[in-house]
């Protein structure tokens, strides 16, 4: 490598002195990182160089306060931290000066992910499914056919809100926003996937009853089966059919057709959409309807047609990348002790 100039090695004493760090120095002059540390010990500067200037709008016992705000007693955002280091410790500072606080603290605000309300019967359920299930293997989840019901907007989301958390933490209540079932255009549909590919989805109208989802069964979940029979060459019994304990989905007319069928009915804990590998296919749909068109739909049969579209490009490559996750969500279930994973 060639000498340093004079000129460059005056632009790393610089940034040194206005209090760099090495990365950033080594990204603005272009060279790298150990070269920097080499001109700094040739100039016989310190490692870290006080700045001077206005001292620090927060003390570090403050800042500690705000990272257990959020992190150990559940406040959701930025602005209750605020209110609470005011309130606490008579600290009143600006809400962007909080925000920054928390991310020197090496916190990251993120999405809240929407998850069903959890109560301590369906924790006990979800935990006990994950341990019966913790032995299976790939092998084994590649025989389940994973189904469920989605609302596809005709003008994008339903909406999102923040929370803060620590690089890798585990999802807390306090980290998601809990929903409960069916909470101008949008489509319900119905779909299933397997290890295969996707199957055919349905539009079921905005109030399926037990007896649609009975023919969706006869009719599109038989035809999608064949297909994967003959993917396969497996025979019928070898699949597991998994539904969630919707009422349509437990009502006695479809329990009694599920019976007397070859395959097998997966028995499912309630409130578990992040146990279900078919919802981050929802998402996957979901993101590429709305970032593959330039404008939204003009109404809901061109809704419709980009759905279908969209829906049967998706690879069995991409399903298998979920399905195979199944071990890592059970191993999370177990860990997170039945509460939120974060599928």
């Amino acid at each position: 490598m060639q000498p340093l100039t004079e000129d460059r090695k005056n632009t790393i004493e610089f940034y040194f002195r206005q209090g760099f760090s090495y990365h950033k120095i080594a990204k603005l002059v272009k060279v790298s990182s150990s070269t920097v540390h080499k001109i700094r010990l040739e100039l016989g500067l310190p490692a870290r160089i006080d700045k001077g200037g206005r001292p620090k709008a927060l003390t570090k016992r403050e800042q500690q306060h705000l990272v257990r705000a959020v992190t150990v007693d559940g406040l959701e955002n930025a602005v209750q931290a605020q209110q609470s280091l005011e309130q606490n410790l008579g600290k009143s500072v600006s809400v962007n000066t909080v925000r920054r606080a928390l991310r020197d603290a090496g916190l990251v605000s993120f999405v809240r992910p929407k998850k069903p309300l959890i109560n301590e019967r369906n924790r006990k359920r979800r935990l006990q499914w994950a341990r019966q299930h913790i032995d299976w293997t790939v092998n084994d989840w590649m025989n389940v056919i994973w189904s469920d019901e989605t609302k596809i907007n005709r003008f994008g989301s339903d909406g999102k809100s923040y929370a803060w958390k620590v690089p890798g933490q585990p999802l807390k209540k306090h980290h998601v926003c809990e929903t409960v079932k069916h909470g101008g255009g949008s489509i319900m549909v119905w779909s299933c996937i397997s290890w295969y590919n996707p199957c055919y989805i349905v539009d079921v109208g905005k109030n399926m009853t037990k007896d649609v989802y009975l023919e969706v069964l006869q009719d599109d979940l038989m035809k999608s089966l064949a297909w994967y029979m003959e993917e396969s060459g497996k025979s019928t019994s070898k699949f597991i059919f998994m539904q969630d304990n919707d009422p349509k989905h437990t009502a006695k007319v479809v329990s009694k057709w599920l019976n007397e069928q070859d395959f097998h009915v997966m028995k499912w804990p309630p409130q578990s959409p992040d146990l279900n590998p078919i919802e981050n296919m929802w998402q996957l749909l979901k993101r590429r309807l709305f970032r593959n068109y330039d404008c939204p739909p003009c109404g809901i049969h061109e809704l419709w047609d980009r759905i279908g579209h969209t829906w049967y490009q998706i690879t069995a490559e991409e399903c298998q990348k979920f399905i195979k996750s199944m071990p890592d969500r059970c191993r999370a279930v177990i860990e997170a002790d039945g509460f939120y994973i974060g599928y």
